[in-house]
């Protein structure tokens, strides 16, 4: 969340996002960026004009979709008539697939939720003006990935009441776990889940009134949300499932969207042929990757992407003890992919029955995908029509351009909505009110503070050497430990504003966890307020001003 003091002075673009990418001038990438929708309108014109029947090879992955999507539902207990519904039209050859992704986080940040936001305020946009059109929204969870993920195990408040101004809601993990698969590590216990809570209240408690919401509205909405939380709990075999049932009970029962959610853990066998077709073109996928991840570095840019990437298969190999290793393609003197466990160290081996055509319907289970792959499979293996990115994921975005291009897969349209969410919350106003009626954004008195800092630095250093000279010789020093005293003085109450201004920064400046939502507009009235300026506003970048009135 963006300082609620501060004023847009220009409107944002989606396509500024690209501007570092731009700099390449590659004919490709341009391209790509350039078929990015800057609008919600020209998403929507899009899908309205799409038209393409899956075949059948396509409707039989749709179909293990449909089980596993099923099959979550019953487990998180939010199987609505309305998703019941969205699962009966993947039966349908001519219905488009709209697909966020995200690894299952605690208490998601806003950005999580404004995919899925999208892509439902899409879906209804298109069937106001096309009834016909059938149209499914899937959010996949990534649910292979390491527990140590700060993410995955760390939530944010703003609090000025805190050393660093931000409340830290965590899930504890044993340095001897931290390789596991967060499908594979048990749900917080039932203290643990009791303790956040009583965090979030003495949050609460402890916040002045001065913002637009009272202590108690605040608490009643933490209140009339946290029986979800228990919901879930109760229904969770993992931590993994833990974090997406709360999200799938929010989404699906608070909201009322048919969103299908499934575990990408248990859809392998959905992804088999776009498996071997990687593993088939390993070689052109690693050279690809590794010339694009050179062309960025020598421009300066850093996408994310781990530049040892390349060295590896873009599939990981399960291990029985819940983590998983990242494998290299061998083709002697035995094609085969290979790789350490990173918990275990156990080698992890899949024999293949040859380098070009391999067949994985042995091992299938015991595969994923990395990150990059994974657009790429749901384009190829299940025909989606749209994917809905995050801004933290445009690197990868980048990187799978030219794979995609290198290897003929056609890509689904992509989506990014990355408006900041500008308001002034209880915890916010608490933070401003903490400087005393300074009426100005906090980022540029910061870095006045730091420069008047440094400046009591160059007067102060003179007089220490000053004093230095003075000791060796004996020449009395009072003159000089009184201006020296002073001015240290002067120095220690500013670094004690700079202090307590860098807390406020960081209190306003967070982009909080969804917990931060629910406590000041409710969960309910947060989803309007996303859904509405989509549909008011039509710029994507253009910031959402929550503490504006709905019209």
């Amino acid at each position: 969340m963006e300082n609620p003091k501060a004023i847009v002075d220009e409107i944002p673009t989606v396509r500024s996002l690209f501007a570092k990418f731009e700099r390449i001038n590659d004919p490709l990438l341009s391209s790509f960026i350039s078929a990015v929708p800057g609008r919600f309108s020209d998403l929507a014109t899009y899908l309205e004009g799409l038209n393409r029947p899956a075949n059948k090879s396509i409707m039989y992955n749709r179909s293990i979709l449909n089980s596993f999507a099923l099959k979550f539902h019953k487990d998180a207990g939010t199987l609505t008539s309305g998703v019941e519904q969205s699962a009966q039209k993947l039966c349908d050859p001519n219905t488009l697939l709209l697909v966020s992704t995200h690894q299952p986080n605690l208490f998601a940040y806003s950005g999580v939720f404004k995919k899925i936001v999208l892509l439902e305020t899409l879906k209804r946009s298109v069937n106001k003006a096309s009834p016909e059109k059938s149209i499914v929204n899937i959010f996949l969870i990534v649910d292979h990935d390491f527990i140590d993920e700060v993410w995955v195990r760390l939530a944010q408040l703003p609090s000025i009441q805190h050393s660093s101004g931000i409340l830290d809601l965590r899930f504890p993990v044993p340095s001897s776990q931290k390789w596991q698969m967060v499908h594979a590590v048990p749900p917080p216990g039932r203290t643990i889940v009791e303790n956040w809570k009583k965090q979030i209240r003495s949050w609460i408690k402890k916040l002045s009134a001065s913002g637009n919401l009272s202590r108690e509205s605040a608490m009643a909405n933490l209140d009339r949300f946290w029986p979800e939380v228990e919901a879930a709990l109760s229904r969770a075999k993992s931590y993994a499932d833990f974090n997406s049932f709360i999200m799938s009970r929010v989404v699906n029962s608070a909201w009322e969207y048919d969103t299908l959610f499934v575990r990408l853990s248990e859809i392998s066998a959905a992804f088999k042929s776009g498996y071997e077709f990687l593993v088939s073109n390993s070689d052109k996928y690693s050279e690809t990757l590794k010339n694009a991840e050179i062309a960025f570095m020598r421009h300066g840019i850093d996408t994310g992407v781990s530049f040892s990437s390349h060295a590896y298969s873009p599939l990981w190999l399960h291990c029985t003890c819940g983590s998983k290793a990242p494998v290299r393609l061998y083709k002697n003197p035995r094609p085969m992919l290979a790789g350490q466990c990173m918990s275990c160290k156990r080698d992890l081996e899949v024999l293949l029955s040859s380098h070009s055509n391999p067949d994985l319907s042995a091992d299938i289970n015991r595969l994923s995908p990395r990150a990059i792959p994974i657009p790429l499979l749901l384009s190829r293996d299940l025909q989606i029509a749209c994917y809905a990115s995050g801004t933290g994921g445009i690197g990868y975005l980048m990187d799978m351009a030219f794979i995609a291009k290198k290897l003929s897969i056609d890509l689904p349209q992509i989506a990014i909505w990355p408006s900041r969410d500008i308001y002034c919350g209880i915890g916010q106003a608490d933070a401003l009110a903490a400087m005393h009626g300074i009426q100005e954004d906090i980022d540029p008195f910061l870095q006045r503070l730091y420069q008047r800092n440094e400046e009591y630095e160059n007067r102060i250093r003179p007089l220490i050497a000053e004093r230095s000279r003075k000791n060796s010789s004996g020449e009395p020093m009072d003159p000089v430990l009184e201006q020296l005293f002073a001015l240290k003085e002067e120095q220690r109450l500013l670094r004690k504003m700079i202090k307590l201004a860098e807390k406020v920064r960081n209190a306003v400046n967070l982009s909080p966890c969804f917990i931060d939502y629910l406590v000041n507009f409710g969960v309910s009235e947060t989803e309007k307020r996303w859904r509405t300026h989509l549909l008011q506003k039509d710029n994507l970048a253009l910031p959402v001003l929550f503490d504006l009135p709905l019209t």
